[in-house]
């Protein structure tokens, strides 16, 4: 490990208590059983499909079934069906928001964490921000990066040496801008994101979605 890049974070699914579907809020599944019941979620922006007793949302260029009466989240027509903790965690929260909102807030401009309100105390220690992961792992591979990130919807954009943005969802999207190591400087990788996010998350969700990106890739 490069000194200069410090203590990688650790993955938080290696606790055995933010390991399953099943675990997350129960209000929180409560309230996507009541979105599904509600006349109104075919006006949510985002929400492709209901039916009795599922939603269907995009989610990083693939569709996830939803089925809260089961607390589970399922990757239609995907090789590895089943979410991951983090994934499940932020569309809860996700589905939470827009079931007072119906829909998200509008792009204003892009910030990193330390921006956001009480971020630079936040994401220190162990909520250090997962994009130390890809600084490490694409050190110089800036372009295996652009290449992976296809896989998950990811696009090339003007921003670091290596930039791309995700479509996360319509109207949630994250940027990764990474920067190779050189004989100077060691690699660093930053996430962008627009300054809503939090006004849709709190910091922890924010920081669980900086984990899922860096595990996808």
């Amino acid at each position: 490990m490069n000194p200069l890049i410090g203590e990688l974070p650790t993955d938080p699914e290696t606790n055995a208590r933010y390991s399953h579907l099943k675990q997350l809020n129960p209000e929180w599944w409560q309230r996507a059983v009541a979105l599904i019941a509600t006349p109104l979620t075919d006006q949510i922006t985002g929400i492709l499909k209901t039916t009795e007793d599922t939603l269907e949302i995009p989610w990083f260029n693939r569709v996830v079934s939803i089925h809260p009466a089961t607390r589970t989240m399922n990757y239609i027509g995907d090789r590895q069906p089943q979410l991951r903790y983090q994934d499940g965690l932020v569309i809860l929260a996700l589905l939470n928001y827009l079931t007072k909102h119906r829909q998200l807030p509008p792009d204003t401009e892009l910030i990193n964490e330390n921006h956001l309100t009480g971020g630079t105390t936040f994401f220190r220690g162990p909520h250090l921000m997962a994009s130390v992961i890809l600084a490490q792992s694409y050190s110089n591979k800036g372009g295996e990066l652009i290449k992976k990130s296809r896989l998950w919807g990811g696009q090339p954009t003007p921003y670091g040496e290596f930039g791309v943005k995700f479509e996360i969802f319509p109207g949630l999207n994250w940027t990764i801008a990474l920067w190779e190591s050189d004989p100077e400087f060691p690699a660093r990788a930053q996430y962008l994101f627009d300054r809503k996010l939090d006004r849709i998350f709190q910091l922890d969700i924010i920081w669980a979605l900086g984990n899922l990106v860096a595990a996808k890739l």
